[in-house]
């Protein structure tokens, strides 16, 4: 008798065993502990960095920038590939389960995981998220009125034209990250501003092919800034030639020809780190020839590094007369839609005069400052 019941209770401990087992969870809730950033919980949860933007995107309610996450917050964590395991509030899933239909419900939770972050935007009544960053002065930052001129026009254009809803703007003070991933993959709807590149002869490069342009909010020059101990002569085209030029990433400077990569079909030898502020460190450290910029944002970033009296501008050759625009991706299925009411709200402020009042204010405040 008493083997039977021992039998019994070895059998109760493997069926418990293998419940368990079978109930595995993916997905969950995760607190943010100090050190973490999104890249690093990326790592931890999903051995994968590059998954940070699955977090930002399943918790855009909660974050309002990749880089301003808080300690103590607790996030929704998607399950992607059967990762992560075992965190509390995690969906269930059966660890014996076939290849396939794991890969089905993994699906099925990035699905309902999307689906609910829509469905919280909607509920505060967020309709068209905007995205801009502090870094491109004196266009867009927090800091300046109205958030900068740029921003200002976008904002007054979307309630000059309020057919879309409500909007909202999101700051990622990183222009890398904000055409891929963050609009290609629908983490924002509109970004700005951005120049449209020249595609004119086929070109088929993602940026020309993917995305939907507004007309042209402003128009500005492109120039090139040199150190005044090392001059350099660009009296032609063909100057440029083997040139050492530092031009930030996202800037696309000088793309009036040959779209984005005008710079280096010239022969230019192209230096993109991330900021501004790099670029002109590198020229008056003597790694760069020249800087190339819209003349706004270089002298804004000139005088808050106290280089102004040791750069000059060539205002005399500019490189190019660029326009700043909103632009969507295409694979958002209100692309279109978006851009056209905000080509409609921008006209009606050129035809109201709202247009040139706003101009002539902020670039009022810019020329006094600098």
């Amino acid at each position: 008798m008493l083997k039977r019941v021992c039998m019994f209770a070895t059998a109760m401990v493997m069926a418990t065993t293998v419940s368990l087992a079978a109930q595995e969870t993916c997905g969950g809730l995760y607190t943010v502990q100090r050190g973490d950033s999104l890249s690093v919980i990326a790592d931890k949860l999903y051995k994968n960095v590059g998954q940070w933007s699955a977090i930002y995107r399943n918790n855009i309610d909660k974050i309002p920038s990749p880089d301003s996450i808080r300690v103590g917050q607790t996030y929704r964590m998607p399950c992607i590939d059967g990762l992560p395991t075992g965190l509390k509030g995690g969906t269930v899933v059966d660890s014996f389960a076939a290849p396939k239909i794991a890969a089905r419900t993994v699906s099925a939770q990035a699905q309902l995981a999307e689906r609910q972050r829509a469905a919280q935007e909607s509920a505060r009544g967020v309709d068209v998220r905007l995205l801009a960053g502090d870094d491109f002065r004196p266009f867009t930052n927090r800091l300046q009125m109205s958030s900068g001129m740029i921003t200002d026009l976008v904002n007054r254009a979307f309630i000059a034209d309020d057919s879309t809803g409500q909007h909202k703007f999101y700051w990622v003070n990183d222009r890398s990250v904000h055409l891929d991933p963050m609009l290609s993959e629908g983490m924002v709807d509109l970004a700005f501003p951005w120049k449209k590149p020249r595609c004119e002869d086929g070109d088929t490069a993602a940026i020309c092919t993917d995305y939907v342009y507004s007309e042209p909010m402003f128009e500005m020059l492109v120039v090139l800034f040199t150190a005044k101990d090392r001059p350099v002569t660009f009296n032609a085209e063909a100057d440029l030639a083997g040139m050492r030029v530092c031009s930030p990433l996202g800037y696309d400077a000088g793309s009036r020809q040959g779209g984005a990569n005008y710079l280096t079909k010239v022969g230019a030898r192209l230096q993109q780190p991330v900021s501004a502020e790099a670029c002109f460190d590198r020229l008056v450290k003597g790694s760069a020839d020249a800087v190339a910029m819209n003349e706004f944002t270089g002298r804004v970033v000139l005088k808050d590094m106290g280089l102004a009296d040791r750069v000059e501008l060539m205002l005399r050759r500019p490189l190019a007369i660029e326009g700043l625009h909103v632009v969507a991706h295409k694979s958002n299925p209100r692309a279109e839609e978006l851009i056209a009411a905000f080509n409609g709200g921008l006209a009606e402020m050129r035809d109201s005069g709202e247009y040139l009042k706003v101009i002539d204010t902020h670039m009022s405040s810019i020329w006094a400052g600098l």
